[in-house]
Parts: structure tokens; sequence; C-alpha cells
């Protein structure tokens, strides 16, 4: 009984291999028409080039600029920089701390170098006007302390301070006031790198994707017509 079974499954799918070979010429008719079509689409479709760089977060997290990005997205319908935005990526660089990975994209490399730019000075100077100032608040407090320590250490006091930290006070104090001369969140860690090659589109994955699906599109349709057939047939001899 299973030997039958086995044979019919065979005879079956030589019969279905048969079906399929008669009508080769609508599948691989089909199957070049989509990736031809896909090749085309590749051809046509304008190219996007890739600028990113490392860059250093300063007073903030990377999540918050996220969420910076995608209200000022939402907000701001008419800014030139919204589609732009639309497709950023930030990303914190593994292993490292304040340290975080913008891409953005371009018509030419040399735009996209210019639009990572411009999103950077965005980050910089419009995004978080309301934090600047909460910043600028609790430095200047920070400031005052900071001044005070100095003092005492200077003036001699061991017994609170220890004069060794003097350095360092003065280190900070340093970096306060020049961020309070140039507010930055994120500051270039490394050069700014173009594609020299566009990112999109692909036109290898495309021709892979119509290839394939034109494949079995065509091999639906072979069957589907096969159906047809078979049915025809079918109704013919019941009636003869």
């Amino acid at each position: 009984m299973e030997q039958n079974s086995a044979f019919n499954d065979e005879i079956d799918l030589f019969e279905l291999l048969q079906k399929l070979y008669k009508r080769r010429w609508i599948i691989l008719g089909i199957t070049a028409f989509t990736t031809l079509l896909a090749i085309l689409l590749s051809v046509l479709m304008p190219k996007a080039y890739k600028a990113e760089a490392i860059v250093g977060v300063k007073n903030i997290g990377i999540s918050e600029i996220q969420d910076g990005i995608k209200i000022y997205v939402e907000t701001h319908e008419g800014d030139a920089l919204k589609d732009i935005l639309k497709k950023i990526k930030i990303s914190p660089v593994r292993n490292s701390q304040n340290l975080a990975r913008i891409e953005v994209e371009g018509a030419s490399p040399k735009l996209a170098k210019e639009n990572l730019e411009k999103v950077i000075e965005l980050i910089n100077k419009k995004l978080f006007l309301q934090k600047i100032e909460e910043i600028i608040k609790d430095y200047n407090i920070r400031l005052s302390s900071i001044d005070q320590t100095i003092r005492e250490i200077t003036s001699g006091n061991k017994t609170i301070y220890d004069p060794s930290k003097y350095a360092d006070l003065i280190a900070e104090k340093g970096y306060i006031l020049r961020w309070l001369q140039n507010p930055e969140f994120i500051v270039l860690s490394t050069e700014i790198q173009t594609s020299s090659k566009p990112v999109r589109p692909k036109p290898l994955l495309y021709t892979a994707i119509g290839f394939i699906a034109g494949l079995f599109l065509g091999i639906f349709v072979a069957l589907v017509l096969e159906a047809i057939k078979s049915r025809r047939l079918s109704i013919n001899h019941s009636r003869g």
C-alpha cells in the first residue's frame, strides 16, 4: 500500500513537471519581464549616498536626540531638513561611552556631507533651546561653586579642601566657560566619511528579487492555466 502511494506521488510530481515544462515560455517570459523591470527601476530610481561620522555626545543622551529629532519632524512641516531627518540614523558606538555614530543620506557624496553638517548644527543650535537654558543655569551655579572652592584652596585652607584638586577645578572651569561661549551637544570626533558608491538603490538585490518574484509568479500562472485546461477537458468529457 505504501509502495503504491509513493509510486503515485512520483507520477504526480512527474506530471507536474511535464505541465510546467509545457508552459516554460510563459514562466520564462514572466521571469524575464519582472527581472528587467527590477533592473529598470534600480537604474531610474534616484541614487542616495551616505555620510557618517563619530560624534562625542555632551550633556544629553542619544535617546533624547532621537526623540528631539522626531518631534522636530512632526512640528516643522515645511522645513527643508525634514526628509533628511526622517532617514537619519543615530546609534551608540560599541564599547564607548558618550560616543555615537550619525548617518545621513544625500543625492551625492558632497550633498550627503553637507546634510550631516546641517544636522549637527540643527542639533546644537535649534533642537534643544530650552535644555541649553537649563544647562547654562546649572553651569553658572557650578562656576560660582568652583570659584569659591578655588579661593579657599589658594587661601591655604587645607583642612577642608585638598589643594591637589586645584588643577582639576581649573580644567573644569575652562570646559564650562568654553561650552557657555559655544553651546554644543555633539562634536565631531572623526572626520565626516562619505560613500563613493550609492547605498541605494542596490541593483543586485533588486534584480534578485525581480527574478525570484517573476519565477514564482510564472509558475503560479502556469499552474492556473493548466488547472483551467484540465477543468475544461473534464467538463467536455462529462458532456460527451
